[in-house]
């Protein structure tokens, strides 16, 4: 299984270097997937450059914890244009409980606090407008993670399955994940980034080596992940990486497919690495104990 493989073999970054030579029907590429709608920003960065020294000096292991903080979700369905929830609330339980089994690494767990319905359909259009605005000024609520359940979401150029905010922006308690992604992984990559951690696949900040010699200050800036030149439509139904990308320095990219900040398949995603975990814990205890309060 690619994931026991990775816990095991992929944390000691053990690899050998693949020649792909890859003939694939077209119909065999997952398909009609959304991409991740967060991206670096120049102020997060900023924060992790800043604070790279002091996360890095921190002594964790994710095999210690033995306390876990609990944190609430309000959850708030927003109703269809038929004037139906669109999403099975066992289906939103199941997949807090799916994050749980992760976030536990890293101290957490997650509980519903409660579940509303917004009962006018307009807001179900996540956009930069002022619905969205009206949307959280009427719902929002403080000291909780507000999870709103929508039928699109389009905070930038495209849609996207979801979008939240990185942990240094103030009043940030917002998750925005769209309907059909509430089973499977697409909250657990959301609450990831709302604590703190980049995509595996991230440029902004340099494009990271296969090597990872430059794993410190580039991609992810986390230095026990692959370095990723970005799975979306990459990777084929048996998890199976298709692409031929190269590095700046001419080699090709040997990617982990099961890592939850990837753009793989969700079926394909099911681990995080132990310095994944800690930043987690570090930007938790940073920025975000105000949810326990």
């Amino acid at each position: 299984m690619i994931c026991e493989y990775e816990k095991s073999a992929g944390m000691k970054k053990k690899r050998n270097l693949l020649i792909l030579t890859v003939f694939v029907f077209l119909n065999s590429i997952t398909s009609g997937q959304l991409p991740d709608g967060v991206t670096l920003t120049q102020s997060f960065l900023d924060e992790i450059t800043k604070n790279y020294s002091e996360e890095n000096a921190l002594s964790f292991n994710p095999n210690t914890i033995s306390t876990l903080v609990k944190i609430p979700i309000r959850t708030h369905i927003i109703m269809s244009i038929n004037g139906t929830p669109g999403v099975n609330v066992n289906n939103i339980r199941n997949s807090i409980s799916l994050v749980n089994s992760f976030f536990r690494y890293a101290g957490m767990q997650f509980y519903i606090d409660s579940i509303d319905y917004v009962n006018d359909y307009n807001y179900s259009f996540i956009k930069y407008n002022n619905l969205r605005k009206e949307l959280l000024n009427r719902y929002m609520v403080n000291s909780r993670i507000n999870l709103f359940l929508a039928d699109s979401i389009q905070l930038g150029n495209n849609k996207s399955y979801g979008f939240t905010y990185f942990p240094n922006v103030p009043d940030s308690s917002i998750i925005y994940l769209d309907k059909q992604y509430v089973t499977g992984n697409s909250l657990a990559t959301m609450l990831g980034h709302f604590m703190g951690l980049l995509s595996t696949h991230e440029t902004f900040g340099g494009r990271e080596l296969v090597s990872e010699k430059n794993c410190s200050y580039a991609g992810d800036y986390i230095c026990d992940t692959y370095a990723d030149p970005g799975l979306y439509n990459m990777v084929i139904d048996s998890c199976r990486y298709i692409g031929s990308m190269r590095d700046d320095n001419g080699r090709y990219f040997v990617p982990s497919v099961a890592n939850i900040m990837s753009e793989s398949p969700d079926k394909c995603k099911c681990i995080l690495t132990p310095l994944q975990y800690r930043r987690i814990f570090y930007y938790f205890h940073k920025y975000r104990q105000y949810l326990t309060l």
